[in-house]
């Protein structure tokens, strides 16, 4: 094991825990539940699935309307979404466009064709060429891309628009950018507090990396009066660490990723960021859904062997928490965190379902490849993927957004888990009192205490449909200048709880030292979609952070 990462494991089960506070509800705060992550036709790749539904579909289906699936039927949600994203990829809305509007074009004839072919042929022939070309490409009429562009992102807009209710549901202007070299996965969710947004959605091919990228949300976004966004690094774990790169970062651009990447997505169908098993930060409970780099993936589809030491260090250094670990060394050196993130939850479902991740129900995220069972197990490294939770006054833009950005927001791999992480320096503090105001929440930062202060931290959890089994505490922290993790099992009940109240006091803070602690809540077993294993579904709760 390498001298930079010390693991230091404890486990421990409280012997009674107290009875949880409703973690559904808090004095001045609710939880909303939703999905930042969706593609409809307007996305190439979902366009050659058969996948004919637009944004207003998505916005319909998360409130809880029936949508038409391409092979016949109809799919609804069991419980509606609060709030939603469709984040149709921007590089393709000009050719979008132009096929949505004039679809006997001959290009737009044959895609169409191959989109409807019960085959892949659409995917590999018409999407992965553009896809890996990198360059705008409107394969119909390039002089009329920029025009077209904008018209397919003043449609998303106004899409959402009309889907926002203030106070029964959110819709977020939102797109993803979407830079993918060499087939490997940098990309980004850019959610928009209002619909004051560029012109044109800001794209990989005109801002081809991410350092191009946040000056573009600076330039064309906050210097533009109204408009505030959000960019959402989403599928680290197929990034080969891309997602988290810094080289040649000075404090400009650090900061310039800590102002606008402020949230990381830490689950969805495409697999879990969280940790890789057997390498970086990692423990036990890591070995979760994981989908390996598409490269990889299709190498060893070909000739099966056991990972190197160094794709396994690769492969671990797109995950979410070696990226924590990474964001406290730099700030211990530039005094700027680029990687304080907060935890968020999606599907990337690219059939226009939000919020779809019922395993019990799951009709697929890939359009007329989610016909029945059979075609969805060759998809079987993929899941339904998690959702989202805000804790927030009221459901608008302005105070989920808000929410985004203070980062008071959870992840869960589907279920509604409810749960609130919040910290004291009152040694007195437990679970038998509300929460009192200047109690910190998840997503905050400590403030500068006592030498003798220790902070107490209380983890309050509420079952959905599945019990409780366990609740880990991890930290990291950076002592002597080497990052360490300490993996805390804060509860345990094989049979499960339905509820859990913890109050934790970390005795060995140093409030000189800086550190971070999350939460993360497992449920006990249940099947997996494929109804071939057993999985445990989960929560993580954002970071508390000590920044000294």
């Amino acid at each position: 094991m390498s001298n930079l990462l010390r693991l230091s494991l404890l486990i421990f089960a409280l012997a009674v825990p107290m009875l949880c506070i409703a973690a559904d509800k808090l004095p001045d705060k609710q939880i909303y539940w939703g999905d930042l992550h969706t593609h409809t036709s307007f996305s190439m790749d979902a366009y050659v699935l058969n996948n004919q539904t637009t944004p207003r579909d998505a916005y319909y289906f998360a409130k809880g309307g029936e949508i038409s699936l391409p092979g016949g039927g109809t799919h609804k949600l069991a419980r509606p979404l609060d709030f939603a994203a469709v984040t149709d990829h921007a590089e393709y809305f000009g050719l979008m466009q132009i096929c949505h509007t004039m679809p006997l074009l001959p290009y737009c004839v044959e895609l169409s064709v191959a989109a409807r072919e019960d085959s892949r042929r659409g995917f590999f022939e018409f999407f992965l060429p553009t896809f890996l070309q990198g360059d705008r490409n409107c394969q119909v009429d390039d002089s009329t891309c920029d025009a077209a562009e904008k018209n397919l992102w003043q449609t998303t807009i106004d899409a959402a628009e009309i889907a926002n209710v203030p106070g029964q549901f959110t819709a977020f202007v939102a797109s993803e950018w979407t830079a993918s070299p060499n087939n490997l996965h940098w990309h980004r969710n850019l959610i928009y507090a209002t619909a004051i947004v560029p012109t044109r959605p800001i794209n990989s091919f005109d801002e081809p990396n991410q350092e191009s990228l946040w000056q573009a949300l600076r330039n064309k976004c906050t210097n533009l009066v109204g408009c505030d966004v959000i960019a959402i690094p989403h599928n680290a774990n197929i990034g080969m660490g891309g997602s988290f790169n810094t080289q040649g970062h000075d404090d400009e651009l650090l900061s310039l990723r800590a102002q606008f990447e402020k949230l990381v997505e830490i689950h969805q169908h495409k697999g879990s960021s969280e940790c890789f098993p057997g390498a970086g930060f990692n423990d036990e409970a890591c070995n979760f859904e994981i989908a390996m780099p598409i490269p990889i993936r299709n190498e060893l589809r070909k000739a099966p062997r056991e990972l190197t030491a160094l794709e396994r260090t690769q492969i671990s250094s797109g995950y979410v928490r070696p990226a924590l670990a990474r964001g406290l060394n730099i700030f211990d050196q530039y005094g700027v965190n680029p990687f304080q993130y907060g935890f968020v939850g999606a599907t990337d479902n690219h059939a226009s379902r939000p919020g779809d991740v019922e395993e019990n129900n799951w009709v697929g995220a890939l359009a007329k490849f989610d016909d029945d069972l059979a075609e969805r197990q060759i998809y079987a490294e993929y899941n339904p993927g998690g959702l989202t939770a805000i804790w927030a006054s009221e459901n608008t833009r302005e105070a989920l957004f808000a929410a985004l950005k203070r980062r008071e927001v959870y992840a869960t791999s589907g279920p509604r888990i409810r749960l609130s992480l919040h910290q004291t320096f009152d040694p007195t503090a437990g679970c038998d009192e509300l929460r009192p105001s200047d109690w910190l929440a998840m997503g905050g930062t400590l403030g500068q205490q006592s030498v003798d202060g220790k902070p107490t931290f209380i983890v309050q959890t509420l079952m959905d449909e599945v019990r409780i089994a366990s609740i880990d505490l991890i930290k990291l922290y950076v002592r002597a200048g080497e990052i360490q993790q300490r993996v805390v099992r804060l509860a345990q009940q094989r049979e499960g709880r339905a509820d859990w109240c913890i109050a934790w006091q970390d005795e060995d803070y140093r409030d000189e030292e800086s550190a971070l602690w999350y939460v993360r809540v497992l449920q006990i077993p249940t099947k997996r979609w494929d109804m071939k294993h057993m999985l445990q579904e989960r929560a993580w709760s954002s970071p508390i952070w000590s920044m000294q």
